[in-house]
């Protein structure tokens, strides 16, 4: 997939150019961001996030391609062990490549922060949040916004494209990552893209609890045009339900309730659902959350623990996830999971 430039509906353009960014300002003086300030980062006005976040798109594979349309602070090392490290391994380590976009005063003694991290194929846009100390509280992450790429894509001669275009925007305690997925032709040699054969805009919808987490309240389609796939817009739907927090129980719920959705737009022989695959990215995130979930009484006959299944290669590290579960009866149940599992090369001891 190639980044491009947003494709946003007129009405949804039009909302966010009427949402104005932060000019150049002196220092701000909010006791809330003295914990960057000590890291040596200055929070002036330039830097404070307003009610939306749209990144520009970057085309990463590019070495001719710069970060210089995106305003905010180049991360020290210093800073990223300080600000980023404790984020944890979910996140990419690129530490040359980290910018600070922004930051928000949440209320509640809470402090978004908004980064950067691009590598060589791509980028992630990561919100972080912090408590008045600077403790990491919570993150999410959202890789690349904005996407196109060949419906054929063994056919260069082929100019029927799908795209998917995002952006953040912040209210109260709400921030919603909203996205815009479809179909056109488009003219890749001169970046034009044509009148979208179809088109659907949805939203995710978060809530920064007093613990900091990113709570996730709902995922709803706002705006359709035309007969839209829902084949495809599924499979995005899906990577964006792992733009969730690391901590929260409650992404268990929701995901479970979200893999029910599948039921109805899939057809039965529909060979490339996305659920297993992002079930197991879900387990990733958090594998002691997503186990202990699972080994609930109530949760194990659930479409989670249906759709789990680790590849042999990484089983070893999963049993080792189960020796830390406290609860033997758990462990045991979790045991006997890992052991049904059709293909069995696991531990002999089991």
């Amino acid at each position: 997939m190639t980044l491009k430039k947003s494709l946003i509906w007129t009405i949804m353009l039009g909302a966010i150019l009427g949402l104005t960014a932060c000019s150049d300002g002196e220092t701000v003086q909010n006791p809330q961001f003295a914990f960057l300030n000590n890291a040596g980062i200055t929070v002036n006005e330039q830097l404070l996030l307003g009610d939306s976040l749209v990144v520009p798109d970057l085309y990463c594979g590019d070495p001719n391609q710069t970060t210089d349309d995106l305003k905010g602070v180049q991360i020290s090392k210093e800073q990223y062990d300080s600000l980023i490290t404790p984020i944890g391994n979910g996140f990419p380590d690129a530490m040359s490549n980290w910018l600070l976009l922004g930051v928000r005063d949440m209320g509640s003694g809470i402090t978004l922060a908004a980064y950067y991290a691009a590598s060589g194929v791509g980028y992630c846009l990561d919100l972080v949040t912090y408590d008045k100390y600077g403790h990491v509280l919570d993150a999410i992450n959202a890789r690349e916004l904005h996407v196109v790429w060949r419906v054929k894509l063994t056919d260069p001669n082929d100019n029927n494209a799908c795209t998917l275009d995002g952006y953040f925007t912040f209210a109260g305690n709400k921030v919603i990552l909203h996205r815009v997925m479809g179909r056109c032709l488009m003219d890749f040699d001169n970046d034009v893209k044509g009148t979208p054969q179809w088109q659907q805009a949805w939203e995710q919808t978060y809530t920064i609890n007093s613990k900091g987490h990113f709570v996730l309240d709902k995922q709803q389609v706002v705006g359709e045009k035309g007969v839209v796939d829902n084949y495809a817009t599924m499979e995005f739907k899906s990577w964006d339900m792992l733009v969730c927090s690391l901590y929260d129980m409650e992404i268990m719920d929701s995901w479970n309730d979200f893999i029910a959705l599948p039921e109805s737009v899939y057809a039965p022989d529909y060979p490339y659902s996305p659920v297993p695959q992002d079930v197991n990215l879900l387990y990733h995130i958090n594998p002691q959350r997503f186990l202990n979930w699972l080994a609930l009484p109530g949760n194990r006959d659930s479409r989670l623990t249906r759709n789990f299944k680790l590849q042999p290669g990484e089983r070893p590290a999963l049993l080792e996830e189960i020796t830390r579960i406290n609860d033997p009866n758990a462990r045991q149940w979790l045991n006997t999971l890992v052991n049904s599992w059709d293909d069995k090369p696991l531990t002999k001891h089991l």
